[in-house]
């Protein structure tokens, strides 16, 4: 089973090549307009060829509206789905034998679409994958060049066998191209990982957080819910630097911050607010963010943290909670609301959690 620590090391690669991956989907059907409009022009204004108008017109039709499915997808979702793009990727294909068929065969200037396909399919999805689009294509070819040339004809092989090659080479170019991308994704990664978590406790830091918090308004305006944050704070901080020093201070920073990772949902966002603060971002919390700060609170009373002193040690932590609309109306006064919760229950003799809604009722 892989640890919380893999998870963290692992999400953002998983990240950047999705957003990747997005992006390239994006592109594509930017250049299937391109294509789909070219052919169109081609066929019925142009009329350079006397290719079959209406079956033509017909398969660009229907690529039109499945590439105006896969851009509303895109849009709405805003998610790569390897299992849509492969479906498409194979209904290109089919698109383009039936070009094949009618226009030349091997000679066709469609043939072109084939190697692209087979290139991008490589580098999204590796060779092994690609070949759910290379054996199908792979056959297709070996029918063509049978059908136009025959079995008997002197260069029958040789035009198979280069066109077979060529197909498994477009693929395994893409393949190779993709493993340098995979390395540029896990620097990009890298990069990313170092953007928005706090070093010393490996939380989401507080740019992050902040983030985090505007999109939860937008989506919360939106969709008529809720989200709360709270803010926690650690009681008589500075005299454990001050008694056992920084290194020790760091240590038990590490050790709380496990506590809030381990006690908060898989939706919600825990970073380190600053300093000894740390902040939970809890969407459609649902009334359970008293408990959860509660829970939270008793936890840490609770924990013996070793390795701060030379015997067992303890410490507590006090809470400020604010929920988004029915405390606050905007971000500004949610964090406002929640950090002077949090100052009432360090007024109030610390080691307690304190509810900006309860501070207003009379």
């Amino acid at each position: 089973m892989e640890s919380k620590t893999d998870q963290q090391e692992i999400a953002p690669v998983e990240y950047v090549r999705v957003q990747n991956y997005l992006n390239m989907e994006r592109w594509i059907t930017k250049s299937r307009w391109f294509v789909i409009g070219f052919l169109l022009l081609y066929l019925n204004v142009l009329r350079l060829t006397d290719w079959p108008r209406g079956l033509f017109n017909a398969l660009l039709a229907l690529a039109a509206l499945l590439n105006l499915g896969v851009s509303l997808y895109l849009r709405k979702t805003n998610f790569f789905s390897v299992r849509l793009t492969l479906l498409f990727l194979y209904l290109d294909m089919l698109a383009v034998a039936v070009g094949l068929n009618y226009t030349g065969g091997v000679t066709s200037p469609f043939l072109f679409i084939w190697y692209l396909t087979l290139f991008a399919t490589g580098i999204r999805f590796g060779f092994r994958q690609s070949l759910l689009l290379l054996i199908p294509m792979a056959a297709f070819y070996a029918y063509l060049v049978q059908r136009d040339m025959g079995w008997a004809h002197s260069d029958f092989a040789n035009r198979l066998l280069l066109g077979l090659i060529s197909l498994v080479a477009t693929s395994l170019y893409g393949t190779i191209f993709s493993r340098g991308e995979q390395y540029t994704m896990k620097v990009m990664a890298d990069f990313r990982m170092a953007a928005i978590r706090d070093h010393l406790t490996g939380l989401y830091n507080y740019a992050y957080f902040i983030d985090r918090l505007k999109h939860e308004q937008y989506r919360a305006d939106r969709d008529h819910s809720h989200f709360s944050v709270i803010i926690f704070d650690l009681d008589r901080f500075k005299r454990v630097n001050d008694t056992y020093g920084h290194e020790k201070g760091n240590e038990l920073l590490k050790a709380v911050a496990d506590i809030l990772s381990m006690n908060a949902r898989a939706m919600d966002t825990v970073a380190r607010y600053g300093g000894e603060e740390f902040v939970i971002l809890m969407p459609d919390s649902r009334g359970a963010e008293r408990e959860m700060a509660e829970r939270i609170r008793k936890k840490v009373e609770e924990t013996e943290f070793g390795d701060i002193a030379e015997g067992p040690f303890r410490i507590t932590i006090s809470g400020g909670l604010c929920t988004y609309p029915h405390d606050a109306t905007s971000v500004t006064e949610v964090l406002s609301n929640a950090d002077m919760a949090l100052y009432a229950a360090k007024s109030g003799g610390r080691n307690r959690t304190r509810v900006c809604g309860d501070m207003k009722a009379p």
